[in-house]
């Protein structure tokens, strides 16, 4: 019987959150109504131009955006990281752009308690995805940090490269370049960014292109040589980004 019961399968999905929930619910409703106080319509009329009507958004400047973001980190200290994360995934669930910049914000300031397991809750958090901005924000502020302690998770994100809609594919991309600064995850990084580099979708271009500079900062012969079978291929914007910081005879080769 004792056999058994430790082989039977764990279960899945992220682990319950031990909070106090109606203190969480007053701190989203308290943010929200600050958001919505901030917000301008030149500002979001901007935010739709770029992304869509689609995309829910307050219209706030990133500045303002993140000083509020900065307020809410501070309150959060008391009542630790499964508060934030309670208030981020609230944030998360309804697909706004600011709400989702937040979100990723308080996650991010807590970065020394994530840890591998919050994939499972931030990938629920990944379906809610409607913009460029919060992709981003969520691969380099959460889910780089938690697969940097379960290395295994970048095969996940070779799966949301390769049929992800696009907000998961930027998130994919986006994670690896925190890691990829500090020389670490190249040849995972790289394996994600290989079904990326012919997208079609200029935002998907512009993330891949940015995680590639930021792999120039450390192996930028590694870089050079990646992009060397793309020449003519891959969209320009992907191989000028990836060039931004490279000099000399890298630099001539990969725009060559």
């Amino acid at each position: 019987m004792e056999n058994r019961r430790r082989h039977q399968p764990q279960p899945s999905g992220p682990v319950p959150l031990d909070v106090d929930w109606q203190a969480v619910g007053a701190i989203v409703d308290e943010i929200r109504a600050r958001l919505s106080k901030a917000g301008g319509k030149d500002q979001s009329d901007a935010l739709k131009r770029a992304y869509g009507d689609g995309v829910p958004c307050y219209g706030i400047k990133p500045a303002d955006l993140h000083n509020i973001g900065m307020d809410y980190v501070r309150r959060l200290r008391s009542p630790g990281y499964a508060a934030s994360v309670a208030v981020a995934e609230d944030l998360f669930k309804t697909g706004n752009l600011e709400e989702g910049l937040i979100g990723a914000q308080l996650i991010g300031a807590n970065a020394r308690h994530i840890g591998g397991s919050d994939f499972e809750r931030f990938h629920q958090w990944a379906a809610h995805l409607t913009n460029p901005q919060t992709a981003d924000a969520l691969g380099t502020m959460c889910i780089s940090r938690s697969m940097s302690g379960k290395p295994s998770i970048a095969l996940r994100l070779l799966e949301w490269a390769k049929s992800g809609p696009k907000p998961k594919r930027i998130a994919a991309v986006s994670s690896f370049s925190p890691l990829v600064r500090e020389g670490r995850f190249m040849t995972d990084a790289l394996t994600v960014a290989e079904p990326l580099m012919t997208d079609e979708d200029e935002d998907v271009q512009n993330a891949v292109g940015m995680m590639l500079m930021e792999m120039t900062r450390l192996q930028a012969p590694r870089v050079v040589e990646f992009l060397g079978p793309w020449k003519g291929k891959a969209p320009k914007i992907i191989i000028h980004l990836a060039a931004t910081k490279l000099t000399g005879e890298d630099r001539a080769a990969v725009l060559d």
